[in-house]
């Protein structure tokens, strides 16, 4: 179990490092950014984990909230202050693997949308009973039958078709293995909408990543990141969706996503 826990320590750290690369490097020649940076925060003995997405000054937004799963630990949203970036994280116990009630979850291999998030084995979604806000709302998943990927999704009321293409997603994988797979994938996913437009799903940010194959980077060999480990993105893209096409190689469309999302996040007051 000594093993599990510390493998992961490693999880997130990376996997919300991949959307940053949609926000900065997507789109260049001083766009604005979304994401700045992942601060990784194990504890000595990597039995728990605080893991944070942490947006660009120029998000602004006051949400706050917070999801737990069960004694394990937490999702959170937390606010821009002035000393203090908008980010998104958990703080987990690693033994959450362990929990059996999670087996009998049922197990997705999509997004909420319905796009492949990228994992070819079904993860275990937990959601509360109730919206954690009518402005957003937190999923988790935990990979209880292999012990390798944890993820999150938070979901924005504000996310309808006119601030992103509804069934589209804008996903990256990175630091892959000898074998090509990834070791962590982030996404961002629109809305699922009827026929006459009614949202069904909101959009939001969701990341994920393979613990049992990040292991290997904790502790790091600069051993003046030990303790705190910040990480920036690479990027690479991956579109899907019905509308995949008008967005491939097309980087004034991904700037409109882009600022659209600003937009939103710093109306949500």
């Amino acid at each position: 179990m000594k093993k599990i826990q510390s493998i992961i320590a490693i999880v997130l750290t990376l996997s919300l490092v991949a959307l940053a690369s949609f926000s900065s490097g997507a789109c260049k020649g001083g766009a604005p950014q979304i994401i700045q940076k992942v601060v990784f925060q194990p504890s000595e003995n990597l039995e728990t984990l605080r893991l944070s997405l942490q947006f660009a000054p120029s998000i602004q937004t006051n949400l706050q909230g917070a999801f737990t799963l069960k004694d394990y630990g937490y999702l959170f949203i937390n606010p821009y202050t002035e000393t203090a970036p908008f980010e998104i994280g958990f703080e987990m116990n690693t033994s959450v693997f362990n929990e059996q009630e999670y087996v009998h979850i049922g197990g997705t291999t999509v997004l909420p949308n319905g796009m492949p998030i990228g994992i070819p084995y079904a993860l275990a979604e937990i959601r509360g009973t109730h919206p954690i806000s009518d402005k957003f709302d937190l999923i988790g998943y935990v990979d209880v039958l292999h012990t390798s990927w944890i993820g999150i999704a938070t979901m924005f009321s504000f996310i309808d078709p006119k601030y992103f293409p509804p069934g589209l997603s804008i996903t990256q994988q990175f630091l892959y293995n000898n074998q090509g797979a990834p070791g962590a994938i982030a996404a961002v996913f629109g809305p699922v909408v009827n026929e006459a437009g009614e949202i069904l799903k909101m959009g939001g940010i969701a990341f994920f990543a393979n613990v049992r194959q990040l292991v290997a980077m904790y502790p790091p060999k600069d051993t003046s990141q030990r303790g705190e480990l910040a990480l920036y993105p690479s990027n690479e893209l991956i579109i899907q969706g019905p509308q995949a096409a008008k967005y491939e190689n097309n980087p004034k469309a991904l700037l409109r996503i882009q600022n659209n999302l600003i937009r939103g996040l710093n109306q949500q007051r």
